[in-house]
Order: structure tokens, then sequence, then C-alpha cells
């Protein structure tokens, strides 16, 4: 049976020098819990489309990487590795027990990636939702249109830079196989803002996020976009419910 401690709900914890905002609620049976992680720049709130529903089976958490929505800010890299170690250290000062089912969306699969590489013997499975590959700085983002790729190299100053999104790019590239642990892929399928070029290129990336495990399923939900969760939440439920019993 989970071990649900008092400081179930929302909370903010130190974790050394700063302050993560953290909601841990749920299925006070269930015998894991999903940890998720957001998108870039993105905070817990972008979870509520699905929060309600998934919360009936099994525990969630769900938190604010430093320096986003309620969680502080410091000196800290914003890289993958740095937000495995913090969100590690968040779960232990939490007092949330492994094991976990990790959910990373977009930026979010880089760090969950990378945390299941780190620490398997906590990890129950991944799921990764229109996570990010570590080659689409090199081969994708040359190939948007010129609007978009000024939109996209835009972006990077709500949380990592550049440099460190890329550093994240790298560190994950290090950490290739997650042996035949659970994965799920969930893609989103229609994507406007891709050219026909870039978008050969996602779903060739998606199609290799696949092969991380050998014991993985992919899905493709034909009528969402990049934010899966929040065009179908529906079908993000199911799938998540599905893989929580397989699981």
């Amino acid at each position: 049976m989970h071990n649900v401690k008092k400081n179930e709900g929302k909370q903010k914890v130190d974790i050394g020098g700063i302050e993560l905002h953290y909601e841990f609620f749920g299925k006070k049976d269930a015998n894991v819990t999903m940890v998720f992680d957001s998108g870039y720049g993105w905070d817990l709130n972008n979870w509520k489309t699905i929060r309600n529903e998934v919360s009936k089976f099994t525990m969630m958490f769900i938190y604010d990487r430093a320096g986003i929505g309620e969680s502080g800010k410091d000196n800290r890299p914003r890289h993958s590795r740095q937000n495995v170690e913090n969100l590690h250290t968040l779960l232990q000062k939490a007092g949330v027990k492994p094991p976990y089912i990790l959910v990373g969306h977009s930026f979010g699969g880089a760090n969950v990636r990378l945390f299941a590489s780190e620490y398997p013997e906590e990890v129950a499975g991944v799921i990764l939702l229109d996570s990010v590959h570590e080659d689409q700085n090199k081969f994708m983002a040359p190939l948007f249109s010129d609007n978009v790729k000024k939109e996209y190299y835009g972006q990077f100053s709500f949380e990592a830079s550049l440099n460190e999104f890329e550093e994240s790019l790298e560190q994950v590239s290090e950490s290739k196989s997650l042996g035949n642990m659970p994965l799920l892929v969930v893609t989103g399928g229609t994507q406007p803002y891709h050219t026909t070029e870039s978008w050969i290129y996602w779903s060739k990336f998606q199609e290799e996020l696949v092969k991380l495990s050998t014991n993985s399923k992919h899905i493709i939900v034909d009528d969402a976009g990049h934010a899966i969760h929040i065009d179908r939440p529906d079908a993000v439920i199911k799938a998540l419910k599905e893989f929580y019993e397989f699981v």
C-alpha cells in the first residue's frame, strides 16, 4: 500500500537553498505514484485538464521546476541533470516513496528519461508525451519556416537558456536505453507549425523514442497537437490508466 505522508496536498519544500512548489494527491491506496514533469516554461497548472480523472486511479505528484510557477529561483543551472537532482531530492523530502511512473511532456520528456536512467530501481515505467528528442535542434529546427524558427529559438528565456536546453539534449543522448522498462510514447498527430520536412524528422524522432525500451508502445493521437493532454485530455487519461493497470 502506498505510504501517504501527512504532507499530502499543496506544499513547498526546501531542497537545499531553494523552495520547490508541488502538489501530491489522489487515490490513497495506489501502489505507485505518477510523477509529472511539465514542458519547457510550463507550471504545474498545465496538468489541470487531466488531474481530476487521473487522481481517481493513482497518486499524482505535480510540481514547478526551479524558477517556474511558485517555485523559487537560484543560480543552479536549468539543464536536465540539475532538474533530475532537484526532483529526486524533492520527492525524498516530500516523503513520496517509489516506485514512480514518470510522465514527461516535451522538455519534461528529457528530464524523465534521465531520471529513469539514473534511478532505474525507483521507476516502474516512463510515459513520454510528445517528448523532445536529443537531435531535434541539429536536424529538425533548421527546417522550420522562418517565423516558426524565430518563435522556437525565441522561447529560450522563460526557463533554461538555449545553451542549457542544448546541454540537456546532450545529457539525455548519453542515456540511450531504458532496457525493458515499460515505456509509452504518445505523439500528437496534428502539428501545423511544422513544415513537411521538419515533420518527417519529428515523426522519425518519436519512433526512435519508442526504441529506447524493448517493452514499449506508441500511440499517435491524430487530432492533437504538441500539448496532447490539453488538446485531447480524454485520450491521455485513457492511455495513462491503461499503462498504470499494465505496470
